[in-house]
């Protein structure tokens, strides 16, 4: 089959005045395909690239894009937000009825909001948790989970845990040195001019690994700010927490004094309403949400408890910005979550039955082959792997993965009309129907049968 040539020259443009895709890894490829796939129109589940191919949307902007590809309503409520208060308003000076219904919204939903502050992307609101945190407890560190994702920040982009400390850690030695996130070529995230002190003030742990973060703890826990995590790593193999690892990061935190903050940037208003949170039943301190909550817009927010909020408030601590609750991204966020609220969450059931019937589709189809599949996620979002294992808790879990056979099978699926996201991660979006399921499945069918 020979190459799209709409594509083909587009890529050429391209590359002419730009160094790079817009979002680069180390090491990593983000594309499937050896040309660019532009996108010239969206509806529902599918989109069309640039010569006419039409594709079904598993990727969703890598999370955000919930409701799928201009969605009536939402896109409504966009065009009457241009028609009336467009892009900014005064950046903290004037502000729109919209702040208010929004922010009643997630206090309503989410367990630990209490009070609600309005960024533009999830890694501003990162930044403002760490920076509430500090402020809270007057502590320097915090902690972070190795492969969970925090931003593109100095202070928390990538970075490996140190597995010597860790062993030495869980055979009760003393510590020897502070478990700092390490540097390393192997990173996909490892960047050129990071400031050298960035890794200084974070702690890095293995998840669901109960010896080492209570040992950490015991020798920190007084130093210690936060502890920041997915409370589902989908930036990282959708690796829930073990049975009991969660309530015992939230038992320790109450104990020493210490802010859990959860990353639901990804899990907020995807599994849920009251995002991951509310489905494991931990609730957190603070809690940064982004993507989903406002349907694909940039928008962000910091939520948590009064007694840390109110650091805000009396500008102990601080959060400028120009789109700080600005009035389109608002607008998006408020009709997104009206449209998922609707029916007491019937767009989340509809996600259960059309996720049980892909991800049971592929399975049998798998064993059909021979082809030993792992499936794990949570509502909305799942990875699929190559390898003979029930359930990955840990990166030990993973090292058996067929990675070669996973870049080929997403090659493969583009190719049959099926896009979706590096690293064997499908996003699922209230534009999906029985018809796209089955194209996927019959893709699926298709490709395995190639592998």
């Amino acid at each position: 089959m020979s190459k799209s040539p709409g594509n083909i020259e587009l890529t050429r443009m391209f590359d002419k005045v730009y160094p790079g895709s817009h979002s680069n890894l180390r090491k990593v490829s983000v594309q499937v395909s050896s040309e660019r796939i532009f996108i010239v129109r969206g509806k529902g589940a599918r989109v069309w690239d640039a010569d006419g191919k039409e594709y079904i949307d598993f990727v969703c902007g890598a999370g955000p894009n919930i409701l799928g590809h201009c969605h009536p309503e939402f896109t409504q409520a966009l065009k009457d937000q241009l028609d009336t208060v467009a892009i900014t308003v005064g950046s903290g000076m004037l502000f729109t009825p919209h702040d208010i219904e929004v922010a009643e919204k997630i206090e309503r939903h989410v367990p630990c909001a209490e009070k609600v502050k309005f960024c533009a992307t999830g890694t501003e609101a990162v930044q403002i948790a760490i920076r509430l945190a500090r402020a809270y407890t007057g502590r320097p560190y915090f902690i972070r989970f190795e492969g969970h994702y925090h931003g593109w920040m100095d202070n928390v982009l990538g970075g490996v845990g140190d597995h010597e400390l860790f062993r030495e850690i869980r055979e009760g030695k003393p510590f020897t040195r502070k478990p700092s996130p390490l540097r390393s070529e192997e990173d996909v995230l490892e960047t050129e001019g990071r400031s050298p002190g960035a890794f200084e003030d974070s702690l890095m742990i293995p998840w669901n690994d109960f010896k080492v973060l209570e040992r950490v703890i015991e020798e920190y826990g007084k130093e210690i700010a936060m502890i920041h995590c997915e409370p589902i790593t989908v930036n990282h193999g959708c690796m829930p927490p073990m049975p009991g690892f969660l309530e015992r990061v939230r038992e320790l935190c109450t104990q020493y004094g210490i802010v859990l903050s959860f990353d639901e940037v990804i899990t907020g208003f995807r599994v849920g309403l009251g995002g991951a949170q509310k489905e494991l039943g931990v609730t957190p301190d603070i809690t940064t949400f982004g993507k989903a909550m406002a349907a694909g817009l940039p928008c962000s927010a910091v939520v948590g408890k009064n007694e840390i909020m109110e650091l805000l408030r009396n500008r102990r601590v601080l959060g400028p910005g120009t789109y700080m609750g600005y009035p389109l991204g608002m607008a998006a966020a408020l009709a997104a979550i009206r449209i998922l609220e609707r029916d007491n969450g019937a767009v989340y059931r509809e996600f259960d039955r059309l996720q049980a019937r892909l991800a049971n589709g592929l399975k049998s189809i798998a064993k059909s082959r021979g082809i030993p599949l792992m499936i794990q996620g949570c509502r909305g979002a799942f990875n699929t792997y190559f390898v003979d294992k029930e359930v990955a808790y840990t990166d030990e879990d993973l090292a058996e993965v067929d990675w070669v056979m996973v870049q080929k099978f997403w090659e493969e699926m583009a190719k049959e009309g099926v896009l979706g996201m590096l690293g064997a991660r499908w996003y699922l979006s209230v534009g999906l129907t029985d018809a796209d399921i089955d194209r996927a499945l019959e893709a699926a069918e298709r490709v395995m049968g190639r592998l």
